[in-house]
This record gives structure tokens, C-alpha cells and sequence, in this order.
């Protein structure tokens, strides 16, 4: 391992540069007169145990961006991650590591989440990346690669190619800015593992000054603590923010009468915020293109949820999970091709548990329920998944009259 590098404006993002050695050897004397050495204090064993929340290493060939003597401006630019997230999302992100590791390979780094990594990626310093967005057929000259927050096709080029590039439809950046565009989707998509009860605690001590009588009423006879950050987390994890704390909390104060259940808290808190959050996902202006359901198959998926204590989920025969799988991606695949967003939309009944289902093949898949929408959203209908061939076609269930 080397060295931790300083923030010049977050003194605790790399908590401090390492020391010097001294250059006198073991056998050395101390100057005639001078006082001697104070005898070294026990060691805090505790500190041993200690784990950044989140930490970027570097080889030693990434170095020059982070060193602000040589034009890197690479640590400034991960305080400004840490800034626009709280803008943007309400998130508090922990102070960020960085430092050097002499086991990476050169030109290589990597973020860890209290020591366990979470995405790498490879750097050409020096040189540009072109990403080929607009499918052209125009080989660059320069080493292949993929970006690595969307996969795309990417060279990268010396900047005499840049021009080239330019003219036949690539997006060009510089290394500084891969790393950097990587780091804020990775934290994007862990924020939720990145807030513990403490950060609730500093968010809702922030709201008192303004929201005394709120904040008295839901802690501690409502709620603890922790049903708040389980209902935070569950909004961060699918990327929804909690920048509106307060409504997040008048919210909790309404419902948490009928449910301690977070799972739960947290569906009846989204019906609040879809006013704040759904228009993000709109085509045009009160238009969501999405895919839907047939109502069978909706039936037919409410009957397979299985809820515990703890957990939501569904349990679906591997036919029924296949036929759903391979029919969303090619739905999905169809708007993501025209440069829309990947999303669907359930009653809410469904929502959270098929998000869960759907979760590890499709991390981006915006699942998002009728009785979220805004009344003046209306549905472009990019597609039905039908119920699969084969089963019985039960008609839906209709009202008593």
C-alpha cells in the first residue's frame, strides 16, 4: 500500500499525507544539548480496525491527476462529486480516501466500499477517450476499449485525433473525467449502503431549527432511528431522492400508525414524492413511455409475492421467471434503443417486489407504480409483456356489483 493523498479542500477526504522518514539511521545521536526524545506512547490498537467508508486507489502511472503541482486536479474534482450529491440527491457522502497502491497495475484504479471493491477501471493519462455514441463506422486511431459506466465502444487517442473524432460523432474526454463521471454513478447506485444511523441522526438534528414540531412527533414514540434509515435507503437504492426530508418525515409521521413495516413506509412515502421524482423520467413533459403488463399476467404475479417480517419478494416457477426476463429485455432493449429510459410500470401491489425480482439482471430498470404518477402524466404504452403461452388464460378479477 503507499500513500494517502491530501484534499487541499477537504482536509479529511485522504486523511493526510504520510510522514516523512526520518533520515537519520537507528544508530544515530542526538545533537550535544539537545533534549532527549520523548519515549514513544502505547499504541492504539484501535486504530487498526479503522476502514475508510469509501476509498479510490490509484497506480502509481494515475498519480500526476492527483497532484495539483503538475495541473491534476483530480482530488478538487472528488469534493465536487461529494457537493453535487448533496444537491442533487440529499446524500451526505462520507469524506473519500484517496490513495496510491503499488499492487495496482500502473495505469489502473478502483473504488472500495469499506474495503471491499466495488468497480475497477483502466486509464490512458495523456491520452483522450472517444466514445463512439453515435454508431459510426469511422475506425479511429488509438488503443479499442469500453467505457466503463454504459460499456460503450471507446478508443483512446492522442489528441492529434481529436478532430477526427469530433467530426464523425464521438464524445470526447479526458482521463481526469472517466474516472471521475465512474465514481459518481458507483456512489449513486451504493448510496444507500453509504448512510448509516449517524448520518440520519446529523440529517434530522439539521431539520430541527426548522421543523421542531415534525421532528418531535415522529421521534422517538412514531418511529426510531432506524425505520427512518431502513425508508431512506430503500428510496436511495432505486434512486430516488431524499432531498425532501421534510415531506419524506410528514410522511412517515401519517403512516407510521398503520405500518413499522419500512418496506411498506417506504411504498406509501413514494406516493408522496412521485410528484418530485416521476417527471425525471417523462419523454416529453407530462408523457411517460413505458412498458406495461397484461392484467393476467399482473394476476397472476400479485399471487406469487411472498412477504416476511423482513423481506418482499416473489417466488415464480423458472418458466414464468424466464418468460418474464427474456420478454422485459427485449422491451427494454427496444427503448433504450431509441434513447429512452428502461422503465415499467405495475400496480402497487407489485411494484416493490418485482423490482426485487428484476434487480440483478436489470440494475437500471425503473419500475414504477400507477398510484406513483402524477394525475397529469400520461402513459405512451411502449409495449404489453403478455401472460406466457401455455397457461391458462384466467380472465381478471372484476368488482361484485
Amino acid at each position: 500500500m503507499g500513500r494517502t493523498l491530501q484534499n487541499p479542500e477537504d482536509a479529511t477526504a485522504g486523511g493526510g499525507t504520510v510522514p516523512a522518514k526520518s533520515a537519520k539511521g537507528a544508530g544515530a545521536t542526538s545533537a550535544p544539548g539537545a533534549a532527549p526524545a520523548a519515549p514513544a506512547g502505547p499504541e492504539d490498537v484501535r486504530k487498526l480496525i479503522d476502514t475508510d467508508v469509501f476509498a479510490i486507489e490509484i497506480g502509481y502511472g494515475l498519480l500526476p491527476l492527483a497532484d495539483a503541482k503538475a495541473g491534476g486536479d483530480l482530488l478538487a474534482r472528488v469534493t465536487g462529486v461529494r457537493k453535487s450529491l448533496a444537491r442533487e440527491r440529499g446524500v451526505v457522502v462520507p469524506p473519500v480516501s484517496v490513495r496510491d497502491n503499488l499492487e495496482l497495475e500502473a495505469n489502473d484504479y478502483r473504488f472500495l466500499l469499506r474495503g471491499r471493491t466495488l468497480a475497477r477501471g483502466n486509464l490512458l493519462p495523456g491520452r483522450l477517450l472517444a466514445m463512439n455514441v453515435a454508431g459510426s463506422n469511422v475506425a479511429l486511431r488509438g488503443a479499442p476499449t469500453r467505457e466503463p459506466v454504459f460499456n460503450l465502444d471507446a478508443t483512446w487517442i492522442e489528441a492529434a485525433e481529436r478532430r477526427t473524432a469530433e467530426l464523425n460523432g464521438y464524445t470526447i474526454v479526458d482521463p481526469s473525467s472517466v474516472l471521475i463521471t465512474h465514481l459518481s454513478e458507483i456512489i449513486k447506485a451504493h448510496a444507500h449502503l453509504l448512510l448509516s444511523r449517524q448520518d440520519v441522526q446529523a440529517l434530522v438534528d439539521h431539520l430541527k431549527p426548522t421543523h421542531g414540531a415534525l421532528v418531535a412527533e415522529l421521534l422517538p414514540d412514531l418511529v426510531g432511528l432506524g425505520i427512518i434509515q431502513r425508508v431512506l435507503q430503500n428510496l436511495l437504492r432505486e434512486q430516488v431522492a431524499i432531498l425532501n426530508l421534510p415531506v419524506i418525515l410528514e410522511g412517515l409521521a401519517d403512516f407510521a400508525p398503520l405500518s413499522k413495516n419500512p418496506d411498506d413506509l417506504s411504498e406509501l412515502v413514494r406516493r408522496r414524492l412521485g410528484l418530485y421524482f416521476v417527471p425525471e423520467h417523462e419523454c416529453r413533459p407530462g408523457v411517460l413511455k413505458a412498458v406495461t403488463l397484461d392484467p393476467r399476467l399482473e394476476q397472476l404475479l400479485n399471487a406469487k409475492v411472498h412477504r416476511s417480517a423482513t423481506e418482499v419478494g416473489l417466488a415464480l416457477e423458472p418458466g414464468i421467471g424466464r418468460h418474464l426476463l427474456e420478454e422485459l429485455g427485449r422491451r427494454t432493449a427496444e427503448l433504450t434503443a431509441q434513447g429512452g429510459a428502461a422503465i415499467v410500470v405495475v400496480s402497487t401491489e407489485l411494484r416493490l417486489p418485482l423490482r426485487r425480482f428484476l434487480e440483478p439482471s436489470f440494475p437500471r430498470l425503473v419500475v414504477l407504480a400507477f398510484q406513483e404518477l402524477p394525475a397529469a402524466t400520461e402513459i405512451e404504452n411502449a409495449g404489453i409483456i403478455p401472460l406466457p403461452a401455455g397457461l391458462p388464460r384466467v380472465e381478471p378479477l372484476k368488482a361484485a356489483a
